[in-house]
């Protein structure tokens, strides 16, 4: 019997990263480097289906200022920043903090702060719901990490399959997360990321991960995401949709810290 590892040892390298898809990859540094300059509001629809009758059994829907941005003491850890306002249309009392926030839990000294708004935003959601990863699925397309991918395709649409390296972890927040290699497919439009289309399997069930981005407003700006749809399937023939949580993402303003004080004349 050929060991998994002489599989991989004899296996053909993956093609070259086609010039467009490139392109793309040298815009991830970018656009997450741009994110930082903005707050947006997430709205995150979570629904429990019952398989049997394949229909909605529970749905919450969580509001959340929301941020990417990088972190004091790493400079290349992106790190996904909200503070949940309203549940199912309910404030969350205590939610109404300073937009200065943002900035302060980007300190080095701010870990414990950080991880602990993330477990509590995790512990207001649903049973297996999809907590996503924007992030991880911006930085598999970047840097070096592009090309442990085999690309198919032509024009403005490619297909891909990770073939090498260390994997994408499933859950950013846990060092020991299950590291899947994802297949899917990459939208280009005008040059810009439109679409990222995700698959990985782990256990009996299959993830798929849809990312949308809105076209650049402007010349020189970035694509900022619009939607980010994650279903967990049963895996088999039956193929049913156990958890979706659907993301969507408006109201973009700027970003900044400011210490001056209103006055009155």
């Amino acid at each position: 019997m050929i060991s998994f590892l002489a599989l991989v040892l004899f296996a053909a390298p993956p093609s070259p990263p086609p010039d467009g898809v490139l392109a793309v990859s040298r815009q991830v540094g970018r656009i997450a480097s741009g994110l930082q300059d903005y707050v947006a509001t997430e709205r995150m629809t979570q629904k429990v289906m019952d398989s049997r009758a394949d229909r909605v059994m529970r749905k919450q829907v969580l509001v959340s200022d929301y941020q990417i941005a990088p972190l004091e003491e790493d400079a290349n850890a992106l790190w996904e920043f909200r503070f949940v306002r309203e549940i199912d249309g309910k404030p969350v009392p205590g939610a109404d903090r300073q937009i200065e926030d943002f900035a302060r839990l980007r300190h080095k000294d701010a870990k414990e702060e950080r991880l602990a708004i993330t477990k509590l935003g995790m512990s207001r959601s649903l049973p297996g719901c999809y907590w996503h990863n924007l992030t991880l699925m911006l930085l598999a397309f970047s840097g070096g990490n592009v090309e442990n991918f085999d690309w198919k395709g032509d024009g403005d649409r490619w297909t891909f399959q990770q073939v090498r390296g260390l994997g994408i972890p499933e859950n950013l927040f846990d060092p020991k997360s299950f590291r899947h290699y994802p297949k899917g497919s990459l939208t280009i439009a005008n040059g810009a990321l439109s679409r990222l289309e995700i698959e990985w399997p782990a256990a009996d069930l299959i993830t798929t991960v849809t990312l949308e981005f809105t076209p650049p407003a402007e010349s020189g700006a970035i694509p900022l995401p619009s939607r980010y749809v994650a279903k967990k399937r049963i895996s088999g023939p039956t193929q049913k949709t156990v958890v979706e949580t659907d993301f969507e993402y408006n109201g973009y303003r700027r970003f900044s810290v400011t210490t001056e004080h209103s006055t009155k004349s």
